[in-house]
């Protein structure tokens, strides 16, 4: 089965490179200069320039500063106007590094195995922290230094009163890195509302109303071309249906289900979700669907096809007439689908291909036992780490934190990082703020490429708007549980990933027997998984009983 990968194999390292320890990164540095046969004392200060004796300024060299923002990272063109103002305002070099999103753990790993690497990585899971400790990528990051350099956002963390935060990134006794105090939303179930419309269909509610619709979808040709060629749905809403079970079971962005991911359980004991009884329950449903032409006979192929990562091809091909995503991937800030100024770039797109298409937010579906929602990110969002490249150069750390407490003070910089140049990549209206570029196109000019994601503050100073429209469309959201960075859960991820997409997968189209579910967990556990949940069990345990002590 052709997938694609986003696991890290430690094994991909082929050369390591040592940890740098932090020295020093407090205290200024001196150095002796001469000019004109007179020796001149010369201290570094923290605003990037040199202070003579003589008590003349002289321009410090720009910091450079190597950036991987995530997967979603685009090729930028270094000579862009907010990569510019960036530099300028923090005096540094800014380079973002770019790595190919197709494959994208894949080709990052080669990279990391030829000895390259940026100063700045955004990790998409923590359980990915133990390799990159371990295989000499991420170097570590002191509390005391994050508090001393960065007292604004050290204040929004501590604001937060989730004393866990603070601990999150810590693996072997040391902190590797920075979470931030992100607002989100789970995803929201997108209909064709044309489609809904044509048939004279309401949006669905329960499982069983969700089966009626899809299957109408398939029987009753609602794209009108006379053909029988329309399926209901493809991956990106399995996670609803896990999640009308009470699981967490994701494909997210992209195909292949997202095994790293555990789920909190409400005996918050955290498990895996995908050997639960209640998961063979929700493959037995989706098989079903599969059988009856509801799930797109591609489904393993995923919904996007190339472009942005959220676009579903299928959806807005008339392929399928429901889709999964974060609501501001088709709309700003109302549910209004006349205002051409309220369309994101999925609306945008589907527009293009089709200017009489519609859609209409509706509720995950209610499972047998009252049960529903949809998978949200983490509240604690980007996990930012400096990389052992960085560590060699203080300057490069303090610069990091000067970036990153401006981001939690300086509501310019923060749009200028989040939204870019007003008149050029957005526009500000009653609504809030409304890009004129998306997607892979801003990120090109260097906008999302050093932010630190959509912060509490963000969100109550620049898009009221869209907080209140995200919470009116969405409803409960398995929240992404970021577990304890252990080597017993990070050595078998990568196999356990492999199994379990390939069973899933297998089941839900009838090439295995849904019996096969036993036979799954047994290999599951045997691989690792038994032991790597042991592990994680035990580990927030431990860091929960020491938050409470």
């Amino acid at each position: 089965m052709k997938k694609k990968t986003r696991r890290f194999a430690a094994g991909a390292l082929v050369s390591v490179i040592a940890f740098s320890a932090l020295t020093g990164c407090g205290s200024s540095n001196t150095t002796q200069t001469t000019t004109s046969g007179t020796t001149v004392q010369t201290e570094i200060t923290q605003a990037g320039n040199t202070q003579t004796s003589a008590g003349v300024q002289e321009q410090e060299e720009p910091v450079q500063l190597a950036w991987l923002g995530g997967q979603t990272s685009a090729e930028v063109d270094d000579d862009a106007e907010v990569v510019k103002m960036i530099e300028e305002k923090f005096n540094i070099d800014l380079k973002a590094w770019y790595v190919d999103s197709n494959n994208f753990q894949e080709n990052l790993n080669v990279r990391f195995a030829g000895g390259e690497m940026p100063d700045v990585l955004v990790i998409d899971n923590l359980s990915l922290l133990p390799t990159y400790v371990d295989g000499g990528i991420v170097a570590e990051l002191p509390l005391d230094l994050v508090r001393e350099k960065a007292p604004n956002y050290s204040k929004a963390i501590d604001d937060l009163g989730d004393p866990s935060a603070w601990s999150l990134m810590a693996y072997n006794g040391k902190n590797y890195g920075i979470v931030n105090s992100a607002t989100v939303y789970p995803m929201a179930m997108i209909w064709r509302k044309d489609w809904l419309d044509k048939l004279g269909l309401d949006v669905p509610e329960t499982l069983e109303e969700y089966e009626e619709v899809l299957t109408a979808f398939v029987e009753q040709d609602p794209d009108g071309n006379g053909k029988r060629d329309t399926a209901g749905m493809a991956e990106r809403a399995f996670g609803a249906v896990f999640g009308a079970y009470g699981l967490r079971c994701v494909t997210g962005g992209f195909p292949g289900f997202t095994v790293e991911e555990m789920q909190l359980g409400e005996d918050n004991v955290p498990f895996f979700p995908f050997i639960r009884p209640e998961a063979k329950e929700a493959l037995t449903l989706l098989h079903s669907w599969y059988e009856k032409g509801i799930i797109d006979k591609e489904f393993i192929t995923g919904e996007n096809h190339g472009g942005y990562a959220w676009l579903s091809h299928s959806f807005m091909n008339d392929k399928i007439g429901l889709t999964c995503a974060q609501p501001t991937h088709y709309l700003f800030a109302s549910t209004d689908t006349s205002d051409e100024k309220n369309w994101a770039i999925c609306m945008k797109e589907l527009k293009g291909l089709n200017p009489d298409a519609d859609i209409v937010f509706g509720p995950a579906p209610i499972g047998p036992d009252g049960k529903s929602g949809t998978e949200a990110w983490s509240k604690l969002g980007k996990l930012t780490c400096i990389t052992t490249k960085a560590a060699e150069d203080p300057k490069k750390i303090e610069k990091f934190l000067e970036m990153l407490d401006a981001y939690y003070t300086d509501v310019d910089y923060i749009k200028l990082v989040n939204l870019g140049i007003e008149g050029k990549h957005y526009e500000m209206t009653e609504n809030g703020p409304v890009r004129l570029m998306d997607g892979v196109e801003v990120r090109k000019e260097g906008v999302l490429q050093c932010d630190f994601g959509s912060t509490k503050m963000y969100t109550e100073m620049v898009t009221p708007k869209k907080d209140t429209f995200c919470k009116e469309v969405t409803g409960n959201g398995y929240y992404r549980f970021n577990a304890p960075p252990v080597k017993e859960f990070s050595d078998v991820i990568a196999t356990l990933d492999t199994l379990t997409e390939q069973a899933y997968f297998d089941m839900i189209s009838g090439a295995k027997p849904l019996d096969y579910f036993d036979t799954y967990v047994e290999e599951f556990k045997k691989a690792g998984g038994e032991a790597a949940e042991k592990a994680v069990q035990e580990a927030y345990a431990a860091k929960m009983a020491a938050i409470k002590q």
